[in-house]
């Protein structure tokens, strides 16, 4: 007989041009040529790019969901056309072949696949044959199948198999011509198609990154559709799929990296994790998986909270088309301040300390973060709120509930009473927070124990950032109230309106209702506490009155006292609050 011959071996110039990314389409037909026994021989191979969207087709949509996922987690879900993905070359422009195993072999006019094959390895864009490959063939009409490792040889043809241990590892890629060899210069040039939809998961955080875990935990499932192992015949056609595990690179869907190396801080900013291969899933040319037919599980700790969360693939899948599903992971929980400046939550903390809980979130360097202590000042001392007896010391400068101005109040001389007992006089250059050498009695005790709290000899603080403590006002205590214990702020009045003369508690079930047992577990769980009682306020409305806040388990009370320090009466704990 009298057989054409081609093997890796005679074919390893072609071989090393298709096989690498050439940038160079006017090279010469005879450069591609080979010949065996008189017969001449051009064979190339291109692999298609994959598709973000196609370039013809309106943008696609994004479809996002919300997810409660329990346990305080929220996971936000969007399934999107992968941008960073190569979009669709131009014609004449040949992508770089994949590395890895490829064979081809021939069927003939019959059907019959014929017995020999060619196959080799690509490895660093080089194309290394296997030993004894080669293929003779009468001339004729045949087939030819190029296809990678992807897919498994069956009596009848090819399967992609979906199986957990012994499936396929890389995208199934596949190319067919149908070529009748007769003499002069054959050409068989393959597209190698891509069999499958391409996909990434991005998972972002807050504040750190998440721990993703690696196992048969993280999956894709498709319930009872048709989505498991493919079969094809010879010739390289689906005839059908099973119903079963769904048909994607197992091994590729459970692997995540960081995106950055970043290190702990004061900002709260996104965390990015994204899956360090993509993850192939099996599609034939016509096929496409419709929307809610998927489910991604996906399995790690989001700040220290491990969780299996999933969630439906909400858009059609084509084949040849790539897709990012972004994942972003919030929680319900507050921030914590660490001794060293930085922020995160609980489950985050690692080395780090908790010192405070965040009221007010920095997103940027620039930004004034405020957060509140874990504990009393002074050991869970009582305080009266003023100066001396009858005398509180500050302007006046009104009662409302909104009041933001703490920290002047403690520390800063601006709201000094410029009338010592209706008197004008210098009678004081120190702000509250200090202690005036000169002056007797008791000095604003509650701006000084605020100012001068501590975690020592606990913790210390090395955070630079980390301002000084101060008494609180009553807008700064509302945003706690609002922040933790789910205060509804419209219902509070906009000005102090309990008498707290006389009365402790003076809180009553009348009044704006908040989750105290809810926002009290916040402290207790990093160590701290929260007493339901009677606290001191900053800030004055005339020469005797100072502020309190009350609190129960259920309800919320600014009141004001008519004494400034009388040793009577109400008095309350100081709890202080930092800018960092």
């Amino acid at each position: 007989m009298n057989y054409k011959v081609y093997s890796w071996a005679t074919l390893s110039l072609s071989a090393l041009l298709m096989f690498s990314a050439c940038a160079n389409d006017d090279i010469a037909n005879s450069e591609n040529e080979v010949t065996l026994n008189g017969h001449k021989l051009n064979i190339t191979i291109n692999e298609e790019t994959f598709e973000a969207e196609k370039p013809t087709r309106a943008a696609q949509v994004v479809h996002r969901d919300t997810i409660d996922m329990g346990d305080g987690l929220i996971a936000e879900v969007s399934i999107e056309p992968d941008k960073t993905a190569p979009t669709p070359q131009p014609a004449k422009t040949r992508a770089a072949m994949s590395e890895g195993h490829y064979t081809i072999y021939a069927v003939d006019a019959a059907g019959n696949r014929v017995a020999d094959e060619l196959s080799g390895t690509v490895s660093n864009g080089k194309f290394i044959p296997d030993a004894n490959a080669m293929i003779r063939l009468d001339p004729g009409t045949y087939t030819f199948v190029c296809h990678n490792d992807a897919f498994t040889k069956t009596a009848t043809g090819l399967d992609i198999k979906a199986d957990i241990h012994n499936g396929f590892k890389d995208c199934p890629m596949m190319g067919t011509v149908t070529k009748t060899l007769s003499g002069g210069v054959e050409t068989v040039a393959f597209n190698m198609k891509h069999l499958a939809a391409r996909t990434r998961v991005q998972i972002t955080t807050y504040t750190s990154y998440p721990k993703m875990i690696e196992g048969t935990t993280t999956f894709i499932g498709a319930g009872n559709h048709d989505l498991s192992t493919m079969h094809f015949d010879m010739t390289g056609n689906l005839t059908s799929r099973d119903v079963g595990v769904t048909a994607y690179t197992w091994d590729t869907f459970d692997k995540y990296k960081h995106v950055g190396n970043k290190p702990f801080s004061s900002i709260v900013e996104p965390f990015e994790t994204i899956s360090s291969q993509y993850t192939y899933i099996a599609l034939a040319e016509g096929e496409n998986i419709p929307a809610n037919s998927l489910y991604f599980h996906i399995h790690g700790s989001f700040y220290g909270k491990t969780k299996q969360p999933y969630f439906a693939i909400k858009t059609q899948l084509e084949r040849n088309h790539t897709y990012l599903v972004k994942v972003t992971m919030k929680t319900k929980d507050p921030l914590y301040l660490y001794q060293d400046g930085t922020v995160g939550y609980l489950g985050d903390k690692e080395t780090r300390t908790p010192i405070g809980i965040v009221l007010t979130e920095k997103t940027s360097a620039t930004d004034k973060g405020l957060a509140v202590a874990l504990k009393n000042a002074d050991n869970n001392r009582r305080f009266f709120v003023g100066y001396g007896y009858y005398f509180n010391g500050l302007k006046d400068d009104g009662t409302a509930t909104d009041n933001m101005k703490g920290y002047e109040y403690t520390w800063t001389t601006d709201y000094l009473n410029p009338l010592f007992r209706g008197v004008a006089q210098t009678w004081r250059t120190l702000p509250p927070a200090e202690k005036e050498p000169d002056i007797a009695g008791d000095d604003f005790v509650a701006y000084y124990a605020a100012a001068h709290y501590t975690t020592e000899p606990d913790v210390k603080i090395t955070g630079t950032n980390i301002g000084k403590w101060f008494l609180p006002s009553t807008g700064q205590w509302r945003l706690l109230l609002e922040k933790l214990g789910g205060l509804n702020v419209s219902t509070v009045p906009a000005t102090i309106w309990a008498d707290a003369s006389w009365h402790k508690p003076f809180v009553t079930s009348t009044d704006p209702t908040w989750n105290g047992i809810k926002a009290q577990s916040y402290f207790t769980q990093a160590g701290g506490s929260l007493d339901f009682d009677v606290y001191c306020l900053s800030g004055s409305s005339s020469d005797t009155s100072s502020f309190y806040l009350d609190l129960s388990t259920t309800n919320i009370s600014f009141g004001n006292s008519i004494f400034a320090n009388p040793g009577l009466g109400t008095n309350g704990f100081v709890r202080p609050f930092v800018y960092f």
